[in-house]
């Protein structure tokens, strides 16, 4: 081999091994379900436009409550970037977040970075933080 095929060889792999780092595990805690039963949605947004739509969700994952307290959620492969997590409980199986009548949530819900706003949705740049790469893992107290 030529030191150009050495030197090829050796960036190749370089960046094999960035980008396989550049993924990581994220474990999501979600507490307060008050051992509801129903399933949690979570979903993991990039951009401001697209939040809190679950059919636009980069990364989404529905998992079953069985009366539980709380559940921890693990994905796998997040590649790194910014992003902000809603997340609801649908008590009652029609696949939404369930509104009254004047638009406030009657389903437990929350937010990534533990974002509480009192008389409105989180927005993504309250809710938004970074995975770089390394593992992590966020608790959401649904409310």
């Amino acid at each position: 081999m030529t030191q150009k095929s050495y030197l090829l060889t050796g960036i190749a792999s370089l960046l094999v091994n960035i980008g396989a780092s550049a993924q990581a595990i994220y474990k999501i805690k979600l507490t307060n379900l008050e051992n509801k039963k129903g399933d949690v949605y979570i979903g993991w947004y990039t951009n401001s436009s697209d939040f809190m739509k679950p059919a636009k969700a980069t990364l989404a994952k529905i998992v079953p409550v069985n009366g539980k307290g709380e559940v921890t959620v693990t994905f796998d492969k997040v590649p790194s970037g910014k992003y902000a997590i809603s997340a609801f409980l649908d008590e009652n199986g029609d696949k939404d977040l369930n509104l009254s009548f004047i638009g406030k949530p009657v389903e437990k819900y929350g937010f990534s970075n533990s974002v509480r706003p009192v008389m409105r949705p989180a927005f993504f740049s309250e809710a938004a933080f970074e995975v770089n790469g390394k593992n992590g893992e966020m608790t959401i107290e649904l409310k």
